[in-house]
């Protein structure tokens, strides 16, 4: 295995390596292992998509937080987009038969869009310290917000490069493979340590202390002496700010614990490389694996169970869908179906 794809320095090589007789012999975890990434990048791409869609649909949820959120989302969707099949097809291939622009174009893109997810989720963070912590001071500007993001790309685009530039098409008989190839194993290894504390520590040590601050200012402001008087609006205020901030914890702590195992095996791997040897290791990686890619699936259900203005615009988005889709039924089954569809909704509706 080697470097690149995702959090920190060399999991896509681990990625485009065949794996051991066990995962490519064994018809059931095939099975297994295809079934999990195949639901991945189809709630992946479907939820985070729908995610987009709703933000660009709506001005009004076009705010700093929902900008922040639509550029994570995009981040998934590139990661769903070019990581998520190619891993368990070289797999199961043997060999690499998409040709060498992508040998190149998937570590890197792979890289790119996890470098991407942690540093919005830290903007996220900062932007929640300052708006919770100084209230009073000026909201930063939508301006501001998009600067923060293009910025976010380019770095993710400048610190994954290597990635990119050190994977090699090779060729074995008729056998073609997509390997790493750096200059030096210390040059591996030195930039593999880097990328995982730019990548993953950093962020986290912010992205912690910016949600410890803001816990405790949420906690003083909910401790209403006795006998204080509170308007509804007020209130209402109050528990809006908890529930948006109880999910962007959420989101933290699960793109953590999501991503937390493939960063431990891939530090095994490049600094005890005999681990390659034990027995069930791919297996391993594999789970890891799946883990991680499965995070692009969960920000769409937070965002639908944790904010209500998401819930409202999903809402509205079922309801643009269904409509068209009630008419074309047959006339003699569209009464029962009409009252399934509208029925769901005004369900759905009163909360």
């Amino acid at each position: 295995m080697s470097s690149s794809q995702a959090l920190n320095h060399s999991q896509n090589a681990s990625v485009l390596e065949p794996a051991n007789d066990f995962i490519t012999s064994n018809l059931a975890v095939r099975v297994v292992i295809i079934t999990f990434y195949v639901s991945i990048f189809l709630l992946g791409l479907f939820g985070n998509a729908l995610v987009c869609f709703v933000v660009a649909r709506n001005r009004q949820m076009q705010t700093v937080t929902n900008l922040f959120i639509t550029n994570l989302a995009l981040s998934d969707i590139l990661l769903c987009a070019l990581g998520v099949p190619f891993t368990p097809s070289y797999t199961f291939l043997e060999r690499w038969v998409f040709g060498d622009s992508l040998c190149h174009l998937v570590p890197y893109a792979q890289g790119v869009s996890i470098y991407i997810s942690t540093l919005t989720l830290t903007g996220i963070a900062v932007d929640r310290f300052l708006v919770i912590l100084y209230p009073f001071r000026p909201r930063m500007k939508i301006g501001v917000c998009l600067s923060i993001i293009v910025t976010i790309w380019i770095v993710a685009l400048l610190l994954t490069l290597p990635y990119g530039l050190y994977m090699q098409f090779q060729s074995a008989g008729k056998i073609r493979y997509c390997e790493e190839n750096w200059p030096d194993e210390q040059f591996r290894r030195t930039f593999s340590l880097l990328t995982s504390v730019l990548q993953f520590v950093v962020p986290f040590i912010v992205i912690a202390f910016c949600y410890i601050c803001v816990s405790i200012r949420l906690n003083d402001r909910a401790k209403m002496k006795p006998g204080s008087k509170t308007s509804r609006r007020e209130e209402a205020d109050r528990e809006r700010k908890k529930r948006t901030n109880r999910m962007l914890i959420a989101m933290v702590a699960i793109f953590g614990v999501s991503w937390l195992p493939l960063n431990i095996v891939n530090m095994v791997e490049d600094f005890y490389q005999p681990a390659q040897d034990w027995s069930y290791y791919k297996v391993l990686f594999f789970m890891a694996h799946c883990l991680a890619m499965s995070s692009t699936c969960y920000n769409p259900f937070l965002y639908a169970w944790l904010n209500e203005n998401f819930r409202k615009e999903f809402k509205q988005v079922n309801l643009l869908v269904a409509s068209p889709l009630r008419r074309l039924l047959p006339r003699a089954s569209s009464s029962r179906g009409e009252h399934e569809v509208v029925g769901g909704n005004v369900c759905c509706t009163e909360h």
